[in-house]
């Protein structure tokens, strides 16, 4: 090997190291033991993103909020952190998914609060021939029960021609009585029984509640 040849070689071996030295400084940091400490990368912010279409992917959260930016999207997350990979999950909506989103979970947390608060169920049916003595009586089993938070539900069995009038006479004298301490729902008239339902409310305050929300659910067909 001659000089020059030799002299390129160790030029080109300097330059190699050179570099490899460049790479190992962005690479490694010192400790205090002045040893060199390989820097681990970080992922900052990093998340899993489910985009309208449904598919998944890794991104950074700036980076998802310039995309809903763009495309006119709702960045929504919808899980704090994934049990398998341990990154929050977002999804990007339309505006009628968000809303319906919002929607849905209102009801779920309305349903919640309103199914921890009631003990269970109680099935009370009348006669529409009953006599105002009786009735009265059975007005007080449900205002018990109601007391005791229990959910009545309320079957008026019509008897006759005249059933509808009667039913409808002895369900306004219910809801008079009721009104201060119960909510009224779901009244509907199912072949010749008038139907409801009475819901625990909590305190006082909530008097006339009752009539309302009867008058509200008053084409509501669904079952007892």
């Amino acid at each position: 090997m001659n000089y020059f040849s030799l002299n390129k070689l160790v030029t080109t071996l300097g330059v190699r190291r050179f570099l490899e030295f460049r790479t190992m400084k962005t690479k490694t940091i010192i400790n205090a033991e002045g040893k060199d400490v390989i820097k681990k990368k970080t992922y900052e912010n990093r998340i899993t993103l489910i985009s309208p279409d449904n598919s998944l992917s890794i991104t950074d959260l700036k980076n998802a909020q310039n995309i809903s930016l763009r495309r006119d999207l709702k960045l929504v997350k919808i899980q704090d952190i994934d049990s398998k990979t341990r990154r929050p999950v977002y999804k990007l909506m339309t505006n009628s998914e968000y809303h319906a989103e919002e929607l849905s979970k209102r009801k779920e947390k309305q349903m919640a609060r309103q199914n921890a608060s009631i003990k269970g169920e109680k099935l009370l049916t009348l006669s529409s021939r009953i006599g105002e003595h009786d009735l009265m009586t059975g007005i007080k089993k449900m205002m018990k029960l109601v007391e005791k938070q229990y959910e009545v539900k309320v079957v008026i069995a019509g008897e006759d021609a005249e059933a509808a009038i009667k039913s409808e006479k002895i369900y306004q004298t219910i809801e008079n009585q009721v009104r201060n301490m119960s909510k009224i729902v779901q009244k509907r008239v199912k072949g010749n029984s008038l139907r409801f339902q009475l819901l625990p409310v909590r305190g006082s305050s909530s008097e006339g509640t009752g009539s309302t929300d009867s008058n509200q659910n008053d084409n509501n067909k669904g079952p007892l």
